[in-house]
């Protein structure tokens, strides 16, 4: 079978049908059938099946990172872990933080709501459906250029600049109580967001600058949001795939990922598989920070692969700048042995480009912001 031949019709037909309730209906009848053969539009091009494989070498693990170093009062800790989290970016693009003060209890809240979240019935997940060509809400995660349908259901929300949490809250949970999903979401959304901004200093302070040189990205009209990614038991895992390789956009993302292995990244031309550490959140580098590190720092390609018998959660949040923010590496970055790599660029634009070019087919997205010399 030539997995490409049917699924470009299949799936042209299903995003080129606006009415969402009927799309995510077709999507959910298939995510929650046991049924085989696996339906066309879910089975993935033979060379891009993930293989789930947790014997990972030594060498190419993702490193865990300690963060409770920021609190020890000698001065030589908090430079080892700068220099420990700027190896992990500039060699994987990936790592991880244990000791990174989200509580834990709040954690495994903000996995319940979310679980009761994707519970609920289709026709009340459809009360914030995601439109076409739109960012927020519930639904399947689509690329323009993509042949086949990832094997998830996700919701993407918004804490900054404008929260729309409680707006969704509100119509999820309006025969409830609303206010336990949307307080649980924004006061994990906000530690996460803390986090989040000592990681910007200590990656900053690696590139050799002062710590609050990114600083004005983040403040004003910044943008911070998080998804939902539920990837349930596929009937054939080994044709599907949760979510198919790309980078991010973004300038950070930190992510939570339950017991269930599935998150996969692409290391010395192979794709190695995440070990789940509850106890861990995985922080990886976004495009963002690729052009502002003038790409000492990688954002690298991953993946999700789903399994035939546990269903797996991930929650990702993004840290982003303001829409109008223009991304440049500082000078101090630039040099004869490493000149400037992209052009000037506002995340507004880099964001409008960001999807419809699947960068892991020819790198059409990073080609078009470079500098033309």
């Amino acid at each position: 079978m030539a997995p490409y031949a049917h699924n470009a019709v299949d799936l042209a037909a299903v995003l080129s049908n606006t009415d969402t309730t009927m799309r995510n209906a077709s999507l959910l009848n298939a995510l929650a059938s046991k049924s085989q053969p696996l339906p066309p539009i879910f089975v993935e091009a033979e060379d891009q099946r993930p293989v789930l494989n947790l014997d990972v070498p030594e060498s190419l693990a993702i490193p865990v990172v300690d963060m409770s170093r920021l609190s020890s009062p000698d001065p030589a800790d908090r430079r080892a872990l700068v220099t420990d989290i700027a190896t992990a970016c500039a060699q994987f693009g990936f790592f991880q933080v244990v000791h990174h003060g989200v509580d834990p209890a709040l954690i495994q809240r903000c996995e319940t709501e979310a679980h009761k979240m994707f519970e609920l019935p289709l026709d009340v997940k459809e009360r914030v459906h995601r439109p076409p060509q739109t960012s927020f809400g519930y639904g399947a995660n689509t690329w323009v250029n993509q042949s086949v349908m990832h094997w998830a259901e996700s919701f993407h929300m918004q804490l900054h600049p404008k929260s729309n949490i409680r707006e969704f809250s509100g119509k999820l949970f309006a025969e409830s109580d609303p206010t336990r999903f949307s307080s649980t979401v924004e006061e994990y959304m906000g530690q996460i967001e803390k986090l989040a901004r000592e990681l910007l200093e200590l990656l900053t302070e690696g590139l050799g600058l002062e710590k609050d040189r990114f600083k004005h990205y983040v403040e004003n009209e910044r943008m911070m949001s998080m998804r939902f990614n539920l990837y349930p038991p596929c009937p054939q895992p080994e044709l599907a795939i949760g979510l198919r390789a790309h980078t991010d956009p973004h300038l950070l993302t930190i992510l939570h990922q339950d017991e269930v292995a599935g998150l996969q990244v692409f290391i010395d031309e192979q794709w190695v598989t995440v070990k789940p550490r509850p106890d861990c959140f995985v922080v990886n580098v976004g495009d963002l920070f690729q052009v502002l590190s003038n790409t000492r720092y990688k954002s690298v390609l991953h993946r999700a692969a789903v399994n035939g018998s546990s269903k797996r959660l991930s929650l990702a949040c993004f840290l982003n700048p303001p829409l109008s923010a223009t991304v440049e590496a500082p000078l101090e970055l630039i040099t004869a042995e490493s000149p400037q790599v992209y052009r000037p660029f506002t995340w507004g634009e880099y964001l409008s480009n960001a999807y419809k070019f699947h960068p892991a087919n020819g790198g059409e997205r990073h080609e078009r912001f470079f500098l033309e010399r």
